[in-house]
Protein backbone atom coordinates (compact mmCIF):
# COMPACT_ATOMS: atom_id res chain seq x y z
CA UNK A 1 0.00 0.00 0.00
CA UNK A 2 1.41 3.40 -0.97
CA UNK A 3 1.85 6.25 1.49
CA UNK A 4 -1.02 8.10 -0.20
CA UNK A 5 -3.33 5.12 0.26
CA UNK A 6 -2.31 4.84 3.92
CA UNK A 7 -3.02 8.55 4.50
CA UNK A 8 -6.39 8.20 2.75
CA UNK A 9 -7.33 5.25 4.97
CA UNK A 10 -6.30 7.22 8.08
CA UNK A 11 -8.32 10.31 7.10
CA UNK A 12 -11.65 11.11 8.67
CA UNK A 13 -14.78 9.98 6.81
CA UNK A 14 -15.54 13.63 5.93
CA UNK A 15 -12.06 14.09 4.45
CA UNK A 16 -12.33 10.83 2.46
CA UNK A 17 -15.73 11.94 1.13
CA UNK A 18 -14.28 15.32 0.08
CA UNK A 19 -11.32 13.62 -1.67
CA UNK A 20 -13.72 11.24 -3.45
CA UNK A 21 -15.83 14.21 -4.63
CA UNK A 22 -12.75 16.05 -5.91
CA UNK A 23 -11.56 12.97 -7.79
CA UNK A 24 -15.02 12.38 -9.26
CA UNK A 25 -15.24 16.02 -10.38
CA UNK A 26 -11.80 15.73 -11.96
CA UNK A 27 -12.87 12.56 -13.79
CA UNK A 28 -16.01 14.34 -15.02
CA UNK A 29 -13.93 17.31 -16.18
CA UNK A 30 -11.57 15.00 -18.06
CA UNK A 31 -14.49 13.25 -19.75
CA UNK A 32 -15.85 16.61 -20.92
CA UNK A 33 -12.41 17.67 -22.18
CA UNK A 34 -12.15 14.43 -24.15
CA UNK A 35 -15.55 14.98 -25.76
CA UNK A 36 -15.54 18.74 -26.24
CA UNK A 37 -11.89 19.66 -26.52
CA UNK A 38 -10.45 23.01 -25.55
CA UNK A 39 -12.35 26.20 -24.81
CA UNK A 40 -11.35 29.80 -25.48
CA UNK A 41 -11.91 32.84 -23.28
CA UNK A 42 -14.32 35.54 -24.40
CA UNK A 43 -11.40 37.93 -24.86
CA UNK A 44 -9.65 35.47 -27.16
CA UNK A 45 -12.80 34.93 -29.22
CA UNK A 46 -13.36 38.69 -29.44
CA UNK A 47 -9.83 39.21 -30.72
CA UNK A 48 -10.15 36.29 -33.15
CA UNK A 49 -13.41 37.66 -34.58
CA UNK A 50 -12.22 41.27 -34.40
CA UNK A 51 -15.15 42.42 -32.27
CA UNK A 52 -15.55 43.78 -28.75
CA UNK A 53 -15.76 41.44 -25.75
CA UNK A 54 -19.26 42.85 -25.17
CA UNK A 55 -20.28 41.71 -28.66
CA UNK A 56 -19.11 38.21 -27.81
CA UNK A 57 -20.90 38.03 -24.47
CA UNK A 58 -24.18 39.16 -26.05
CA UNK A 59 -23.90 36.90 -29.12
CA UNK A 60 -26.73 34.37 -28.91
CA UNK A 61 -25.31 32.29 -31.76
CA UNK A 62 -22.13 31.24 -29.98
CA UNK A 63 -22.08 28.40 -27.51
CA UNK A 64 -20.69 29.52 -24.16
CA UNK A 65 -20.15 27.20 -21.25
CA UNK A 66 -19.92 28.21 -17.62
CA UNK A 67 -17.08 26.22 -16.14
CA UNK A 68 -16.93 24.81 -12.63
CA UNK A 69 -14.57 27.70 -11.78
CA UNK A 70 -17.29 30.19 -12.74
CA UNK A 71 -15.41 31.36 -15.84
CA UNK A 72 -17.00 31.20 -19.26
CA UNK A 73 -15.43 29.25 -22.10
CA UNK A 74 -16.23 29.06 -25.80
CA UNK A 75 -15.59 25.56 -27.17
CA UNK A 76 -13.10 25.55 -30.04
CA UNK A 77 -15.17 22.95 -31.92
CA UNK A 78 -17.66 25.67 -32.91
CA UNK A 79 -15.09 27.49 -35.04
CA UNK A 80 -13.71 26.70 -38.47
CA UNK A 81 -10.54 28.66 -38.78
CA UNK A 82 -11.19 32.08 -37.32
CA UNK A 83 -14.97 32.08 -37.93
CA UNK A 84 -17.96 30.40 -36.28
CA UNK A 85 -19.18 27.39 -38.24
CA UNK A 86 -21.98 28.33 -40.61
CA UNK A 87 -25.36 27.22 -39.31
CA UNK A 88 -24.23 26.75 -35.71
CA UNK A 89 -25.95 29.90 -34.48
CA UNK A 90 -29.30 28.65 -35.77
CA UNK A 91 -28.86 25.41 -33.83
CA UNK A 92 -27.77 27.15 -30.61
CA UNK A 93 -30.73 29.54 -30.80
CA UNK A 94 -33.11 26.65 -31.53
CA UNK A 95 -31.97 24.51 -28.60
CA UNK A 96 -31.21 27.19 -25.98
CA UNK A 97 -34.84 27.73 -24.90
CA UNK A 98 -35.44 24.01 -24.18
CA UNK A 99 -32.25 22.88 -22.45
CA UNK A 100 -31.38 23.34 -18.81
CA UNK A 101 -27.77 24.33 -19.58
CA UNK A 102 -25.62 24.99 -22.63
CA UNK A 103 -23.65 21.86 -21.70
CA UNK A 104 -26.59 19.88 -23.10
CA UNK A 105 -26.19 21.65 -26.44
CA UNK A 106 -22.45 20.99 -26.41
CA UNK A 107 -23.04 17.32 -25.68
CA UNK A 108 -25.67 17.02 -28.42
CA UNK A 109 -23.43 18.74 -30.98
CA UNK A 110 -20.48 16.43 -30.26
CA UNK A 111 -22.32 13.11 -29.91
CA UNK A 112 -22.99 10.68 -32.77
CA UNK A 113 -26.53 11.18 -34.02
CA UNK A 114 -28.62 8.43 -35.62
CA UNK A 115 -30.61 11.03 -37.60
CA UNK A 116 -27.32 12.06 -39.22
CA UNK A 117 -26.13 8.57 -40.06
CA UNK A 118 -24.01 8.38 -36.91
CA UNK A 119 -22.11 11.61 -37.63
CA UNK A 120 -21.98 14.29 -34.96
CA UNK A 121 -24.02 17.42 -35.70
CA UNK A 122 -20.94 19.64 -35.42
CA UNK A 123 -19.04 17.59 -38.02
CA UNK A 124 -21.97 17.74 -40.42
CA UNK A 125 -22.07 21.53 -40.00
CA UNK A 126 -18.27 21.80 -40.28
CA UNK A 127 -18.33 19.88 -43.57
CA UNK A 128 -20.93 22.31 -44.91
CA UNK A 129 -23.22 19.56 -46.04
CA UNK A 130 -26.66 18.56 -44.89
CA UNK A 131 -27.14 21.66 -42.72
CA UNK A 132 -30.88 21.31 -43.06
CA UNK A 133 -30.58 17.73 -41.74
CA UNK A 134 -28.90 19.10 -38.61
CA UNK A 135 -31.77 21.57 -38.14
CA UNK A 136 -34.30 18.75 -38.49
CA UNK A 137 -32.39 16.64 -35.96
CA UNK A 138 -32.15 19.62 -33.59
CA UNK A 139 -35.90 20.26 -33.87
CA UNK A 140 -36.55 16.59 -33.10
CA UNK A 141 -34.22 16.78 -30.07
CA UNK A 142 -35.89 20.00 -28.89
CA UNK A 143 -39.33 18.43 -29.23
CA UNK A 144 -38.21 15.39 -27.20
CA UNK A 145 -36.91 17.67 -24.44
CA UNK A 146 -40.12 19.70 -24.42
CA UNK A 147 -42.41 16.75 -23.74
Amino acid sequence: MSSVEVRYQQATPDTREMVDEILAADADDQAWVCQLGAALTGATVAKMLNVSPQAISSNKGLLRLRMRSGRVGYPVFQFKGRRPIDGLGDIVRLLAPVVSTDWTIASWLTSPNADLGGDTPIEVLRNGRRRESVKVAARRFAAALST
